[in-house]
């Protein structure tokens, strides 16, 4: 029997990709043995980002039931694990070193404001090798990215030397409709509706983004609501799901219903990626694609500032072609600022 490593990342999607490097690092650095990743369900359609051959993936859910528990101590004890990552700092995994002691735990721990720390200074000493994200500091810290390459290998000191690729063949339909030289722009709604913009807003920023580029396409979140039949009437539309081609007399291309493969691709190929914070930003960021970052703020006071600034330095990327921008609900200001963006990248 093989001996196994186990990769704890059942995350959300965004915090997932933060991850990707790291656990390929995990995975190429231990190819004479199996590797275990462990995703949520939410990630499931994203495990081709691991393609390596003793890799295996396993699904969890984001939050563990108490019967998932239960399997996990199960699986540990009926499997030879060498290694084990904790790459998503979930209470429960940082109790497994007081059990499975002859096991090399590597754990990603986490500090925050009034002295709070999961998992707390007992349990980080059972840990083979931690690396701390410090939410607390008030200074400039490594991103969620680097702290997860450096706790994979020691060699990983400097954000430049992230250097991810992963070529995923395009699909037949992205092959027969997706243009060269385009602008991919993401329409987070949840984001969209705090700023008060909706589709008319959203219809000024489209027009505003062809005076830069002549192919614009658009995507928006899975969840399918009453955006979706609004965009497609609008806008030329491929529908992902059904393969249907919407041939509207738009110069907007929005692609419905996309995901998994097709998402990756799309984002990769682009030349210009505008979306809120998260996942988008983070894949084009992996792929080394322009991004315009549209970080959103509300800042009620002190405590608010902090941790924004926080979440900003331990999720932004560092690459030549990034950029950001506070979006604010004053439609105009933020136009001018994206604009600027724009003519100067």
């Amino acid at each position: 029997m093989k001996n196994k490593i186990v990769i704890f990342k059942n995350d959300r999607l965004g915090d997932l990709i933060h991850g990707v490097a790291a656990i390929n690092n995990i995975i190429s650095n231990n190819e004479d043995k199996k590797v275990i990743v462990f995703l949520s369900k939410i990630n499931e359609k994203f495990s081709f980002l691991f393609k390596k051959k003793n890799k295996t993936v396993k699904i969890l859910n984001y939050h563990l039931s108490f019967i998932e528990k239960i399997k996990i101590v199960f699986y540990f004890l009926t499997n030879k694990i060498e290694k084990t990552y904790i790459l998503s700092p979930k209470n429960f995994y940082f109790y497994l070193p007081l059990f499975f002691y002859k096991i090399k735990f590597y754990g990603l721990c986490v500090n925050g404001l009034k002295n709070y720390k999961r998992p707390n200074i007992l349990l980080r000493k059972l840990l083979f090798k931690s690396i701390i994200n410090d939410r607390a500091t008030k200074g400039k810290r490594d991103s969620i990215q680097l702290l997860q390459l450096k706790l994979s290998n020691d060699e990983f000191q400097d954000n430049k030397k992230i250097n991810f690729q992963l070529d995923i063949p395009k699909s037949e339909i992205l092959k027969k409709h997706l243009p060269s030289n385009y602008l991919l722009i993401h329409f987070k709604k949840q984001i969209a509706n705090k700023l008060g913009w909706g589709v008319y807003e959203l219809d000024i920023i489209l027009n505003e983004l062809t005076k830069f580029y002549k192919k614009v396409i658009l995507i928006k979140d899975l969840e399918k609501d009453e955006l979706n039949s609004i965009l497609r009437k609008k806008y030329k539309t491929l529908d992902l799901e059904s393969g249907i081609f919407y041939n509207n007399n738009s110069d907007i291309l929005f692609l419905d219903n996309i995901q998994g493969h097709d998402l990756y691709n799309v984002i990769k190929f682009s030349s210009k990626v505008i979306a809120f914070h998260g996942t988008i930003t983070s894949i084009a960021f992996l792929n080394k694609v322009s991004v315009l970052d549209l970080f959103y703020c509300n800042i009620q006071n002190k405590k608010d500032y902090h941790s924004y600034k926080n979440a900003f330095h331990e999720f932004k990327p560092k690459y030549q072609g990034y950029d950001f921008i506070i979006p604010s609900k004053n439609l105009d200001r933020t136009m001018k600022k994206m604009n600027f963006a724009l003519k100067n990248n």
